[in-house]
């Protein structure tokens, strides 16, 4: 027996009368290499006396050995390849007895008929006491596919494995990933994220979906109302310059008046007084006019100087002011978690058990904060946890309520219960930040390899990405500045024939369009007749 697998290198003696009836026995369902005998390379060598070509020379027949694994159902495999005729100094290939030597020895382990494969799989939505054909019938389903997306995700490509490489599979109770780590089960079918404890047991696979926590609220109404937006559209230098300005202009309207008062025969009955004429600037720059008016040429072209540049300012800021508060939706400042956790907002949050278990044990100090603030601090805790469903209701019809989920759950019903422009008004925080989900298997496993490379083979060929974008969604379709026109056409037919006649300056033939009904009206004159074809 000799191994070339890079794995392990060992030799062992058979029993001469027992042959290849002991290997099973004696060495592939031993405690030291029952759990590594898929992905060895392991060749058994048959000598053959008496039929080499060369007296001094002596011929083998190689066989391929392995075991898809006994303590899995699996039975011994043995696989005739070729024969090689050996000298004291090199061997040859004399005969390729099988068509092994033609596909790489991963492909001749590809059949694991009988295996019982041991899967843990991750259910949220369902009751622990559900019957396994239950259980069965919704990892494998296509209704609510936004429910536990993910783990059906990872079960529909185990599903196409088994097509392929022909094992059963028996449910395991536990958690997934420890049953994982302690090789309690061989498959899982809910990814998980690699982080630094995980991958000293597990190995990532491929690439499945993205998992995003995200926070979710709608502005409140009183969010946008400040005093500040009726002065933002000026600098603080400006308003100074245009109120010095408009002084400026009271003074000098004054100064006018008395001018006028005594060195013009038409003048006012009574001068104005000065804070009678900053009145008249003042009113001015509102665009209001005013019955006392400079008499002189020179007083009148400098009022309508004054108005002139109010009428200027007064339209640029009017812009800006409607602008702003007809414009986008006002954005919330809260952009971080513990910005959340500060402010004065209500929080739900999902009742997931993966979303509780990071919020409980998160060693994030904004993410304690958020919990402490939020969660503990309530006299009735119960009343903090919603079901998607609900707690995406409650964000549309409260503004200024946050709710706290999976992306891929809370999406669905945005997208079912929401209007494109309530969609538009959503605030979005990371609770963590966005992770990509692998699809996990025990270091150690000797399906690791074939498993792996079979999961790259659905990535390549397209199945994996048609799956995630059925089951998983990590986008909202927004937009920004949408309007609705409606458009009230003609058929096609009818109307290029309108315009292919005019374009022929000839007059379209009436009686073939339909109309309804006409009443009996005066008869019309051509002029009416034009009208009515035009139209």
């Amino acid at each position: 027996m000799m191994s070339e697998s890079h794995i392990y290198s060992q030799y062992i003696q058979l029993q001469q009368d027992a042959g290849l009836a002991n290997i099973h026995k004696d060495y592939l369902d031993s405690d030291i290499t029952k759990m590594g005998v898929l992905d060895a390379d392991v060749t058994y060598i048959e000598p053959r006396e008496g039929e080499a070509t060369d007296e001094e020379e002596e011929l083998f027949v190689l066989h391929d050995v392995y075991s898809k694994g006994s303590h899995l159902g699996g039975r011994l495999n043995v696989t005739i390849d070729q024969s090689i005729q050996c000298s004291r100094t090199d061997c040859r290939i004399r005969d390729y007895l099988s068509d092994l030597h033609e596909r790489t020895r991963l492909q001749q382990r590809m059949d694991l008929t009988n295996i019982t494969f041991r899967m843990a799989a991750l259910v949220s939505v369902m009751p622990l006491t559900s019957k396994e054909e239950i259980l069965m019938r919704f990892l494998s389903g296509e209704e609510d596919a936004h429910l536990d997306s993910i783990s059906r995700l990872g079960y529909r490509l185990i599903l196409h494995m088994q097509d392929l490489l022909h094992f059963n599979i028996q449910d395991a109770f536990g958690g997934a990933i420890g049953l994982l780590g302690n090789e309690s089960v061989e498959l899982c079918s809910s990814p998980f994220i690699p982080t630094w404890n995980r991958i000293h047991y597990v190995h990532p696979m491929v690439e499945l979906a993205e998992f995003r926590a995200v926070c979710i609220f709608r502005t409140p109404h009183n969010a946008g109302i400040k005093a500040t937006v009726f002065l933002e559209p000026f600098m603080p230098s400006v308003w100074l310059a245009f109120g010095a300005l408009l002084v400026l202009s009271g003074c000098l309207l004054w100064l006018i008046f008395r001018l006028e008062q005594h060195g013009m025969q038409r003048c006012l009955d009574f001068v104005p007084s000065l804070l009678t004429s900053c009145q008249i600037s003042f009113g001015a720059a509102c665009i209001q006019g005013s019955h006392l008016l400079p008499k002189s040429t020179g007083g009148r072209l400098a009022f309508i100087a004054v108005m002139l540049t109010s009428f200027l300012m007064y339209n640029y800021y009017t812009s800006i002011v409607v602008s702003t508060l007809l414009g986008s939706p006002v954005r919330s400042n809260i952009r971080t978690v513990q910005q959340l956790a500060d402010s004065s907002l209500d929080v739900g949050i999902d009742n997931v058990p993966f979303t509780k278990a990071y919020l409980t044990s998160s060693p994030r100090p904004d993410i304690r904060s958020l919990y402490r603030q939020k969660v503990e601090s309530k006299r009735d805790q119960s009343t903090v946890w919603y079901g998607p469903e609900e707690g995406v209701l409650k964000v549309r019809d409260q503004p200024g309520f946050v709710y706290i989920s999976e992306g891929s759950f809370i999406y669905h019903h945005v997208e079912k219960h929401y209007l494109p422009r309530e969609i538009s008004d959503l605030n979005e925080i990371m609770l963590r930040h966005e992770g990509t989900v692998y699809h996990m298997i025990h270091l150690n496993s000797s399906y690791r390899e074939l498993i792996t490379q079979l999961e790259v083979r659905l990535v390549e060929c397209g199945l994996t990405s048609k799956q995630r974008r059925f089951f998983s969604k990590t986008r909202l379709q927004t937009y920004s500045n949408s309007f609705v026109i409606q458009v009230n056409s003609m058929p096609l037919n009818t109307s290029q024939e309108i315009i292919l006649s005019f374009m022929r300056n000839q007059r379209p033939d009436p009686s073939r369009y339909v109309r309804p009904p006409e009443l009996p009206v005066a008869p019309a004159t051509p002029r009416d007749v034009g009208l009515q074809v035009g139209n």
